[in-house]
C-alpha cells in the first residue's frame, strides 16, 4: 500500500534537516507507539512499536535503515520486521522524506510504500490508510514540537 501524507514544521529547513541527521533515535520516539528506538549502527536503529487498529494490535520488532541521504533535501528509509505480541505479521516499509522550504518553515512530503502480512495485513487497504492517516498527523505534531522546542521557537 502507498501512502503520501506531507506537513509543515515551523522551523528553517536547515534546522529540521540537522535534526533529522543529529537526532536520529529522537525522530523515531516521534512515531505514535514507539517504545524503544537503538542506534545499532551507522544509519541503522532497531525500533520497537506497538499499533493497534479497531480491536487488533501487534508489537513489533522492525530494523531501520537509512538508505541515502541527499543532504538538506532528502532521506530514504527502510524497516522489516515481525510482531512479537499481539497481533501475529509482518511488517515492511519503504519511506521518502523529502524537506522543501515553506515560508519561514519546512514542508516534510512523505511517500511511504507499507506491506503487512498477517491479521493486520487482512484489515484491507482503507481502515490501514485511515490508520496511518492518524499515525503520519501524531507523529508530525511531536515531531514539530520537539524541533520548535529545541529551536526555540523559531
Amino acid at each position: 500500500m502507498r501512502f503520501e501524507e506531507s506537513f509543515v514544521v515551523e522551523a528553517p529547513r536547515e534546522v529540521v534537516w540537522r535534526f533529522f541527521e543529529e537526532r536520529g533515535p529522537d525522530v523515531g520516539m516521534c512515531i505514535p507507539g514507539a517504545e524503544s528506538v537503538e542506534e545499532t549502527g551507522e544509519d541503522r536503529y532497531r525500533v520497537r512499536v506497538t499499533q493497534k487498529v479497531g480491536t487488533i494490535g501487534a508489537t513489533f520488532d522492525l530494523k531501520a535503515e537509512i538508505k541515502d541521504r541527499t543532504p538538506i533535501d532528502a532521506l530514504d528509509i527502510s524497516a522489516i520486521g515481525r510482531s512479537v505480541k499481539g497481533a501475529r505479521g509482518d511488517l515492511r516499509a519503504k519511506a521518502a522524506i523529502a524537506l522543501a522550504p515553506n515560508g519561514s518553515g519546512t514542508q516534510i512530503d512523505l511517500v511511504a510504500d507499507l506491506a503487512l502480512g498477517g491479521m493486520l495485513g487482512s484489515l484491507g487497504h482503507k481502515v490501514i490508510a485511515q490508520k496511518a492517516a492518524e499515525v503520519t498527523r501524531e507523529f508530525a505534531q511531536a515531531l514539530t514540537k520537539l524541533i520548535q522546542d529545541e529551536s526555540g521557537g523559531s
